[in-house]
């Protein structure tokens, strides 16, 4: 092969870069042509005219994968165009949930009986909205602030919500909310008298870590990082009984792809067990580093604390979402 058709086949290649192991060819086209994560935020963009592309450019990369195969040994793996099936779990993904499962204390809601079951949460809420006239560019306020939950049996109860102060991305963004106020919510607390069915949750799953698997691992294309995105929307919704605490242990636990990483301190002076799951790692995975979603957990009850993701270049995790008090009461606040 000349130098001159090499250098074709490497610019039309659109995987290259991406380090492939000895006899993974097929993988590799699949991971290029047809990625299906669904990070929009983060994953490369598709241009329509990038579509009309690849009729000639595939040709070529069939031939740069008949030149990469003669020179690396065969092994056994998918069949062009057959999607992997999705990752199974394991056994010792996450160790250290499956030490704090063994060791599941009581809480002081634990076999308590109430007609509420109250949920104190601390996150973030905002708003992006396009600034015609600018490009494409989007405004984008976050107001810091914190909800409570009274919610009984039927669906009825109480919500509070307390909304900080406005913090803008940047001083175009403040500019522009101030020139439309209508589209900003107001700092400030708003209380809402809940009647059956005026809010809509998923159905809590048997405390069984199939079942959790099951309901949990959904979209499966997401990977592991989505298990933990939906046991962290799981606790905004419900409280979790001391077998459910143990069956969400156990399912993260066995999850491939969930890591330990040690301890550390929500912005509430709270110490747990942290876990995480890179983003973008579904059955096809997408190149490049897309951050991580963590989950901080409380050692002896195992409650979570708290659920982040990674904050700028330094790596550390933006705890925005902390799970402050839960109780059963026969109370509204």
């Amino acid at each position: 092969m000349s130098r001159r058709v090499r250098d074709m086949l490497a610019a039309a290649d659109p995987a290259r870069g991406v380090e492939v192991g000895p006899g993974d060819v097929e993988a590799l086209l699949d991971r290029a042509g047809t990625d299906v994560t669904s990070y929009a935020p983060v994953a490369p963009a598709r241009s329509r005219a990038s579509l009309l592309v690849p009729v000639g450019a595939f040709a070529l990369v069939l031939v740069a994968t008949a030149a990469v195969a003669a020179l690396r040994p065969s092994a056994a793996g998918p069949t062009l165009g057959t999607p992997d099936a999705p990752p199974e779990p394991t056994a010792v993904a996450a160790p250290c949930l499956a030490a704090v499962a063994d060791r599941v204390r009581a809480t002081s809601y634990d076999g308590r009986t109430g007609r509420y079951e109250y949920l104190r949460v601390a996150a973030p809420s905002g708003s992006m909205v396009e600034m015609p006239g600018h490009g494409g560019r989007f405004a984008s306020v976050r107001y810091p602030g914190e909800t409570e939950r009274w919610l009984a049996a039927d669906g009825s109860g109480r919500l509070r919500v307390v909304r900080g102060e406005p913090e803008y991305q940047d001083a175009e963004s403040e500019e522009y909310f101030a020139a439309n106020p209508d589209m900003r919510p107001r700092p400030g607390t708003e209380t809402t008298e809940l009647g059956p069915g005026d809010l809509e949750l998923t159905a809590l799953p048997a405390a069984d870590p199939a079942a959790l698997a099951q309901a949990l691992y959904q979209p499966r294309e997401n990977g592991p990082s989505q298990v933990l995105v939906n046991v962290a929307d799981l606790n905004r919704q419900w409280i979790l009984d001391a077998a459910h605490r143990v069956a969400v242990l156990r399912l993260l636990a066995a999850t491939d792809g969930t890591v330990c990483r040690g301890e550390q301190t929500d912005p509430a002076g709270r110490t747990g067990v942290v876990v995480s799951a890179d983003r973008g790692r579904g059955p096809r995975p997408s190149p490049g580093d897309h951050g991580r979603e963590y989950l901080l957990f409380e050692p002896e009850t195992g409650e979570l604390l708290a659920a982040g993701g990674q904050a700028g270049p330094t790596g550390a995790v933006d705890w925005s979402t902390r799970y402050l008090d839960r109780a059963r009461t026969d109370t509204l606040g």
